[in-house]
């Protein structure tokens, strides 16, 4: 008995800490925002104060209403409280049966509720708020199994407790591109579970674009308190798994003033960091924020994959050909011509780090000549000829580099071809240990070829095609270093002129298109046929 009422009383604390830090995680998201636009903004503890008087206040309630709407504030908070009693912040211990798909789900109870009482107030911004909620609960879900099969990798599988506790302290874990993968999709589901942007935008007043804020417009007084607090611990929660499942800041060896201590720096660590990620980055259109969520599917499938291989690693090679890898699926749905050349480039420089890797491990001529030509020709030619390609394409006008070019048809849509991007990945590991893998590098190599292929077909600008292929280029070069074979430098060389001559032939032709049709949608090129 005396330890149930210990585990209680833990329990209770811990709850207690989670709402107790939740106004102030509010405040400092608020306050970071306001200084990125040059305003002073509220104070720190202004949600305190803020909650404090709707609390005070007496509620009003729409006639079209019924015990629905009254219902919803409730049963939303108390998810948030039961969530808040699952996660094991203060020790390993303190809920031994806890799980991530439990956790995530006390969260859908939460959206599902208020769902209904958006719906419920007979409002046609609660009924668009209340679709637009549920559809991000649809994509959500995916992308946040992939993730769990990823955990589900280690001892530990979907216990909270035993992740939180011995997973992320593992040294090795934080080398591990399959680590930081996964991380990065958990970052965007969190975005996208919290309603932030580029999901969503909390702190709009136009009711078009509002989503959470849409299902909520009719309350008022204490029930407009326990949803704002829910949603503000609902925050302090998400971010509290991020840091524990992916930051070693929890130690079984360590005190609970320590523990907490951690804890809340790990949070407001993080909650700079989605102000930051908020202040620097443009919402979404509504039909575009599956790319997003399909991108952080992709990633969780990705680390699920180098996770459950049973391939060697090769050093920190294959972790730049990791970043390759996401940079071709990441090209599928950047919105700018000036983003995805930035893209190419980064590949491109992950690339020629895997060679001079390669050159001080070998020490040999041959290895230093592909590393110089590499740098030469994809670092510094090929983009510098692209960016000059944009610009004349525009007119030079560089504001066509900002330009948006997924308007053109494409045969795939572009959450088509991230669904397609992760099963060419998942094919990419089947194959390797067929081709004989001894490491990671040759299913990320046969990976970055295969959806550089996907990009070129998936993709009807002619300019994005040509960037298609040279990701895919980038890839061929990758996989000879995957496959430990020695080509001859003439081979190469040839091959590297070869490439360079349909660049330019390409360029040209691309220039003479434009001229032509006033185009480079692939799918005019009907026009030019003899006799039009």
């Amino acid at each position: 008995m005396a330890l149930d009422l210990q585990t209680a009383m833990a329990v209770l604390a811990q709850v207690a800490l989670v709402f107790a830090l939740a106004p102030l995680v509010a405040g400092l998201a608020r306050k970071i925002k306001a200084r990125f636009q040059s305003r002073r903004g509220a104070p720190l503890l202004q949600p305190y104060a803020d909650l404090a008087k709707l609390l005070r206040k007496k509620p009003v309630q729409s006639t079209a209403s019924s015990w629905v709407f009254t219902l919803a504030p409730f049963a939303s908070f108390a998810s948030v409280v039961a969530a808040a009693a699952l996660l094991p912040l203060l020790s390993a211990g303190v809920v031994p049966a806890s799980d991530l798909v439990v956790f995530f789900y006390l969260f859908a109870i939460s959206r599902f509720v208020t769902a209904l009482a958006g719906l419920d107030v007979a409002s046609a911004f609660g009924g668009l708020g209340a679709s637009r909620e549920l559809l991000f609960s649809a994509i959500i879900e995916p992308a946040l199994f992939a993730l769990a099969l990823f955990l589900a990798t280690f001892d530990s599988g979907v216990n909270l407790g035993a992740l939180f506790w011995q997973v992320p302290n593992l040294p090795g874990a934080l080398l591990s591109p399959a680590h930081w993968l996964a991380a990065a999709a958990l970052f965007i589901l969190v975005l996208a579970e919290l309603g932030r942007l580029p999901f969503d935008n909390p702190a709009t007043h136009l009711e078009l674009t509002m989503v959470h804020e849409a299902m909520i417009l009719d309350y008022s007084g204490p029930f407009l308190a326990l949803i704002e607090w829910a949603q503000a611990a609902k925050t302090v929660l998400l971010l509290s798994l991020l840091s524990g499942l992916f930051l070693p800041i929890f130690s079984s060896g360590m005190g609970a003033g320590l523990t907490v201590i951690l804890w809340v720096a790990g949070v407001l660590s993080l909650t700079v960091l989605v102000a930051v990620v908020e202040s620097l980055t443009p919402k979404r259109r509504l039909f575009k924020a599956p790319e997003l969520v399909m991108f952080a599917w992709v990633l969780a499938l990705t680390a699920f994959l180098a996770r459950g291989s049973d391939l060697a690693q090769s050093g920190g090679a294959w972790m730049l050909a990791f970043a390759m890898l996401v940079c071709n699926v990441y090209f599928l749905f950047s919105a700018t011509f000036r983003r995805r050349l930035e893209i190419y480039l980064v590949q491109s420089v992950a690339l020629a780090l895997i060679l001079a890797q390669a050159a001080l491990e070998h020490g040999s001529a041959d290895a230093y000549i592909r590393l110089a030509s590499t740098l030469v020709f994809k670092v510094v030619l090929v983009p510098w000829l692209l960016y000059k390609a944009f610009l004349t394409v525009a007119g030079e006008s560089k504001v066509f580099l900002n330009a948006d070019p997924l308007y053109f048809k494409s045969p795939i849509g572009t959450t088509g071809a991230l669904v397609a991007a992760g099963f060419l990945i998942l094919l990419s590991f089947l194959m390797a240990p067929f081709l004989g893998a001894q490491s990671l590098m040759l299913p990320v190599a046969i990976a970055v070829i295969l959806t550089g292929g996907l990009v070129i077909s998936s993709k009807s600008h002619v300019l994005l095609q040509l960037m298609g292929f040279l990701l895919l280029e980038n890839g061929l070069v990758l996989l000879p270093l995957a496959l430990s074979l020695e080509l001859p430098l003439v081979g190469e060389a040839t091959a590297l002129f070869d490439a360079l001559t349909l660049i330019v032939v390409a360029l040209v032709l691309v220039f003479k298109i434009s001229t032509v049709i006033d185009s480079l949608d692939s799918g005019k090129f009907d026009e030019l046929t003899e006799g039009k």
